[in-house]
C-alpha cells in the first residue's frame, strides 16, 4: 500500500509541474498567485515548483507590473528562451526535416532534406540524417552545451521507451534500433516517437487546439493517423498504437496497402492513393495538378477530389464516435487544397455525423502545418528533460 501511494504522489508531483510549466508558457508573464488561483493549488506547492523551474533556468522572474503596495512591483514569471535547446527531425519517405527549437518554441535554425527513403537501407538512410543534423548544429549560433537532445519524429508503430521503430510502412522499416544508432553516431541523448503523436502534442501545446481538454489530431499526408490528447498528456494505448486508423479496413476485397493487407483507409485518402486513381485518367506527375484540374472543372479530377473529401470527413466523424473530443484538428499534405477545405469538410462532417455529436467538437486546420512534428519532438524533450512524462 505504502508504494502504491508513493506512486501515486510522485505521479501527481509530475503532473502539477508540468502543468504549472505549461500556464506560465500560455500566461506569461504571471504572479505565483494567479497560478495557484487557476490551478487550485497551495501557493506553497506553487512556489516549491517554481523554485524547481527557476532551478533548472527554464523560468525567469520580471518585474513588470506594479502590485498594490505603492512603491514595490510585484515579481511576475516568464520563460527563459535560450535556456534549452532541442535539436528535432522529422522522417518521412521523401523529405525530412530538421530544426533546432528553443524553449518558446522558435525555430531558430530548420533545413528540408530531399531523400527517398526506398532508395537505401535504414543505416545509409539514417547516417544521411546524421550527417545533416550535425550541419544544422553546426552553422547555428548558439551555445551547444545547452542541447539537451536530438527527437526523432517518424511514421509508423513506434516503442519510444526503448527507442525501437515496430514497423514503419511509409519508411518500410521493421524492428529497426534507431535510439541506439543515433546514440552511438551523434552523442546526444536521443527520443524517437510517432510523429503523429508529436504533431498533436505540438498542437495543444502552441496551436489550434490550445485551450481544449480533449483534442484529437489528424493527419492525412503518406499515410493516415491520428493522435488524442487528454489534459495536455498523450494518449498512447498498452503499446503506442492508439490513433492507427489508416489501417483500419474499410473494403477487405480493396486496395492493396504498404502493410501486406487489402482495402486500408489510407488507400483511399494518402497522395499516393490519388496519383494512381488520377494516372487511370491522365498523365499526372502531382498531386497539385489534380487540385488544380478540379479548380478549373474537370469533372474526373473534381469526382477524385470530392471523394477524398468523403473519406477524409468518415474518418474524422469515425474518431468523433471513438473519442469523443471537443477539439478536432486535421493537418497533412491533403489538407492544402483547395483553399476553402476545411468549410468543406465541416459540411460533410456535419452531414455524416451521429445526431447526439453534433455541436459537441469544433473543427480546425492545423496552424502550424509542416512545423508541427519538431515542435512537437521539442516539447517531448523538454518534458523528458524535466522529467515530466505528459
Amino acid at each position: 500500500m505504502y508504494e502504491i501511494v508513493k506512486h501515486d504522489q510522485e505521479m501527481m508531483r509530475k503532473i502539477n509541474k508540468g502543468n504549472i510549466l505549461n500556464l506560465i508558457r500560455e500566461k506569461k508573464p504571471v504572479s505565483r498567485s494567479e497560478l495557484a488561483k487557476i490551478t487550485g493549488m497551495s501557493p506553497t506547492s506553487v512556489g516549491r515548483i517554481v523554485t524547481e523551474l527557476i532551478e533548472l533556468g527554464l523560468i525567469k522572474e520580471t518585474e513588470l507590473a506594479s502590485s498594490k503596495v505603492v512603491g514595490r512591483k510585484a515579481l511576475l514569471l516568464d520563460t527563459e528562451p535560450n535556456s534549452v535547446y532541442a535539436v528535432c527531425v522529422q522522417m518521412d519517405e521523401d523529405i525530412s526535416r530538421i530544426g533546432i527549437v528553443d524553449f518558446d518554441g522558435t525555430i531558430i535554425n530548420e533545413h528540408s532534406y530531399v531523400c527517398d527513403a526506398h532508395s537505401m537501407d535504414w543505416r545509409e538512410f539514417s547516417d544521411r540524417i546524421c550527417g545533416e543534423i550535425e550541419k544544422v548544429i553546426a552553422e547555428t549560433h548558439f551555445e551547444k552545451n545547452k542541447i539537451i537532445g536530438v527527437g526523432i519524429g517518424l511514421p509508423g508503430l513506434v516503442d519510444h521507451v526503448n527507442g525501437i521503430v515496430l514497423f514503419s510502412p511509409q519508411l518500410r522499416w521493421e524492428n529497426v534500433k534507431l535510439t541506439e544508432y543515433f546514440e552511438n553516431r551523434l552523442g546526444y541523448p536521443i527520443t524517437i516517437d510517432n510523429i503523429i503523436k508529436a504533431k498533436a502534442l505540438a498542437e495543444n501545446t502552441y496551436g489550434s487546439a490550445r485551450d481544449a481538454k480533449r483534442t484529437v489530431f489528424i493527419h492525412f499526408g503518406t499515410g493516415v493517423g491520428s493522435a488524442l490528447i487528454v489534459d495536455n498528456r498523450i494518449y498512447r494505448g498498452i503499446t503506442n498504437s492508439a490513433g492507427e486508423i489508416g489501417h483500419t479496413t474499410i473494403n477487405p476485397n480493396g486496395r492493396l496497402c504498404d502493410c501486406g493487407r487489402r482495402g486500408c483507409l489510407q488507400t483511399y485518402i494518402t497522395e499516393r492513393a490519388l496519383l494512381q486513381e488520377a494516372r487511370t485518367i491522365k498523365n499526372i506527375s502531382s498531386i497539385d495538378e489534380v487540385f488544380e484540374a478540379s479548380s478549373r472543372g474537370e469533372g474526373w479530377a473534381a469526382s477524385i477530389v470530392d471523394n477524398l473529401h468523403t473519406y477524409i470527413s468518415i474518418a474524422i466523424c469515425n474518431i468523433i464516435c471513438m473519442y469523443n473530443p471537443n477539439s478536432v484538428i486535421i493537418g497533412g499534405k491533403m489538407m492544402k487544397q483547395p483553399p476553402e477545405v476545411e468549410n468543406i469538410i465541416k459540411s460533410k462532417v456535419d452531414k455524416l455525423i451521429w445526431a447526439q455529436f453534433k455541436g459537441s467538437y469544433e473543427i480546425k486546420c492545423s496552424s502550424l502545418g509542416e512545423r508541427a512534428g519538431m515542435l512537437g519532438m521539442s516539447v517531448l524533450l523538454v518534458n523528458k528533460y524535466i522529467d515530466i512524462e505528459l
